[in-house]
């Protein structure tokens, strides 16, 4: 069996090209840090993406 361990939540305005990344240590800590994100540039929450980064371990 495999987990997924999250380390690192991306943050991206499309609108204006901001590039944000935090560091996380599970999938909760990353939904709530992209639900409070807001871009510096104010734009709309519509026009944000996110990638989370993390490593395969096996149990």
């Amino acid at each position: 069996m495999q987990v997924i361990v999250l380390s690192e939540l991306i943050v991206t305005c499309e609108a204006c090209g901001s590039v944000k990344k935090f560091l996380v240590k599970d999938e909760p800590e990353s939904i709530r840090l992209f639900g409070e994100f807001t871009c510096e540039n104010k734009c709309g929450k519509n026009l944000y993406s996110f990638i989370t980064v993390g490593t395969l371990r096996r149990k």
